[in-house]
């Protein structure tokens, strides 16, 4: 668990926690966070598009898309990604999810929880991988991978590849079957390196180039169907470049430094298309973002510490367009800079056999300031006939808002470890997302006061118990999270999305899950996730929300699986995730129906060669993902089929 920060095991890491290899990515297909998130205990995803998911976790995070702050933080070998432009995940060694709060080792975005990625490392012995596969939508995908040793301390590894589709939406209007369709590039290089001092260095380069159709929103009627009627496929593409570094060194009598740092540039280009609001509607949005962390860690007989440092700087270009001249013209544009300083610490005290106690507190400096501007023209009634006839035509300007946050941020947890086959917790923590701005405000006194940061006060029970075999696992915990100013996102009276802050509301439910090896080679697993989410005080444009569950947030999701090696040369999985219903959007009445996802792959392996089959939603479960109103939808990916032949050397 890397995202412990501390060299925990999944096993006693105080959270709820899942983790997926990458094995079992590729051999399910799993190749978004999206996919991942539908698919694990309180763990959901809304989205307007293939591959741009706002994860959201136990009722957190449902919004992010639309705001200028995330509740869930996402790492690519520890570095800070803006995780809606991660889109196609490859060549990885691990997903990490964590449940819950996490903001005094994370700091801000990290309400919900987090999710860390780890990249395959270079193996030390010359070796290379290709895989090929072919789907449902014309889906064709090709990866080459390799290990390159350099010297008997480094060696690299290069992956890359491609996926093209037509996707999953026939377009009746223009008589096109691949109006959703994508064309991907992603590239990574690693280097690891080991040094005299027994230090070890990992330096990635990754890059991913996404270019695709944005035909998803459609009447439900359509969306069920997966058809559309509209008038052109739109656009949406994105990609990102990432240099990532790592430095890990053990000095000896328990004490280790790690540092991470890395920069990355992403982009995105969203339109919509032109026959949903009969307008040019959309947005280019950059972002540039630097960090570096350092950390400290020392283990005694009685005491254990960890002592760390963090700083980051942001600037994102976000503009917004909605042009049907001559009627409405609405240009916003949005410059932000950001950064953040913080200090963080934890100190453990093993007070008694197989009990410690620690607490652990984070101080946190963050400022953001905004150049703004809005040009809003077109037509008006200017003299009640009922037609719009006179122009008007004005531009507004903010230059340096700023707004900033000073947080401290404790934990306190209790932990009891008798042997290595138990592990109970009890935390109480204090949960962070930052204040920022409307930066799609067409308007200067909206777009010019920021809205608040928003604190959740969390406490979490669980307890973790296992054979002494290995042979089988349990894990339960609860949780209960009360939340003061949470940040929601509403459609104010021009249809523009805004940030405002809820005055009471709360997270609380419960998790478990079981894993039973009954025979060699034969797992089975199971899971079940249950959170009630809800407004306990929010009353807006006269609607009273207390008692609503949060959007797009399931109260109940449940999971099993099977996993099957009969031989060494075969893999057989199978699994069946049921996801609670919910209501899509907080201003919308479509409500999202329980529904069922069934999964299965079957892997062969005859020497160097590797053949699989897989399938996803097989039941052909027709759900949605998103709704812009009462009339558009946006639907889950229908069942789809691929075959994959891989061969090493």
């Amino acid at each position: 668990m890397t995202a412990s920060k501390q060299g925990r095991t999944t096993f006693n890491t105080a959270a709820g926690v899942s983790v997926m290899e990458g094995t079992s990515l590729e051999a399910r297909h799993l190749d978004t966070l999206g996919d991942i998130a539908e698919r694990l205990p309180n763990v959901y995803q809304t989205s307007f598009t293939r591959a741009n998911p706002s994860i959201t976790i136990r009722g957190l995070g449902f919004s992010d898309d639309e705001s200028d702050s995330m509740s869930t933080s996402v790492l690519i070998d520890g570095v800070p990604m803006y995780g809606l432009v991660l889109g196609q995940l490859f060549d990885l060694e691990q997903v990490e999810v964590l449940r819950g709060p996490q903001s005094t080792l994370y700091g801000q975005n990290s309400m919900g929880g987090l999710i860390a990625l780890r990249s395959r490392d270079p193996g030390s012995a010359p070796a290379g991988s290709a895989q090929v596969e072919y789907g449902t939508g014309r889906r064709r995908r090709l990866l080459l991978a390799g290990d390159v040793p350099l010297s008997a301390s480094t060696s690299v590894r290069l992956a890359a590849g491609g996926e093209d589709a037509d996707g999953y939406v026939d377009n009746t209007a223009l008589h096109r079957d691949d109006t959703t369709g994508w064309n991907n590039r992603f590239a990574r290089i690693k280097l690891l390196h080991r040094d005299a001092a027994g230090g070890e260095w990992r330096i990635g380069l990754h890059h991913v180039r996404m270019r695709g159709g944005n035909d998803f929103f459609a009447t439900p009627a359509l969306a069920r169907k997966h058809e559309s009627d509209a008038g052109d496929p739109g656009k949406d593409n994105a990609q990102y470049t990432l240099l990532s570094g790592e430095y890990d060194r053990e000095f000896g009598a328990g004490t280790k430094l790690a540092v991470t740092f890395g920069g990355n540039r992403t982009s995105w280009n969203y339109w919509l298309p032109r026959s949903i609001f009969g307008a040019r509607s959309g947005f280019d949005m950059s972002t540039r973002q630097f960090s570096a962390e350092a950390r400290l860690t020392g283990q005694g007989d009685r005491i254990d510490w960890l002592l760390g440092a963090f700083g980051s700087h942001v600037k994102r270009e976000a503009p917004y367009l909605f042009d049907s001249r001559p009627y409405y013209l609405s240009d916003t544009q949005a410059g932000i800079n950001g950064g953040t300083a913080a200090a963080f610490g934890e100190l453990g005290w093993h007070f008694a056999p197989g009990w410690r106690l620690a607490g652990a507190l984070r101080l946190e400096h963050d400022r953001r300031r905004m150049d703004w501007s809005s040009r809003q023209a077109g037509l008006f009634d200017g003299d009640g006939d009922g037609m719009p006839e006179t122009p008007f035509d004005g531009t507004e300007r903010l230059h340096g808002v700023r707004t900033s946050d000073n947080v401290a941020l404790p934990r306190i947890a209790l932990e009891y470890q008798p042997d290595a086959h138990h592990f109970g917790w009890l935390t109480l923590a204090r949960g962070y997302k930052a204040s920022g701005f409307n930066t799609y405000a067409t308007a200067s006194a909206a777009a010019g006061e920021p809205y608040r940061p928003e604190y959740g006060n969390h406490a979490e029970l669980g307890y973790r118990l296992r054979g002494a075999d290995g042979s089988w696992e349990l894990s339960a915990n609860v949780f209960n999270t009360r939340l003061r100013d949470q940040q929601v996102v509403i459609i104010d009276g021009n249809g523009q999305s805004m940030t405002t802050n809820a005055g009471r509301s709360h997270s609380r439910g419960a998790e478990l899950s079981a894993m039973w090896r009954p025979r060699r080679g034969l797992e089975l697993g199971a899971f079940a996730g249950y959170v009630n989410a809800e407004y306990d005080r929010y009353v807006k444009g006269g609607v009273d929300y207390a008692g609503k569950q949060f959007a797009s947030t399931p109260r109940h999701s449940y999971g099993v699986s099977a996993s099957w090696q009969p031989a060494a040369a075969w893999d057989l999985g199978l699994s069946l995730t049921r996801q609670g219903s919910a209501n899509l959007y907080p201003n919308s009445s479509v409500v999202n129906g329980a529904y069922n996802l069934l999964d299965a792959h079957v892997t062969w392996q005859l020497r160097r060669w590797t053949v699989g089959l897989y399938g996803k939603n097989l039941a052909n479960a027709h759900y949605y993902t998103r709704a812009l109103s009462d009339s558009y939808v946006v639907a889950g990916n229908p069942r789809t089929v691929g075959m994959r032949l891989g061969m090493d050397f």
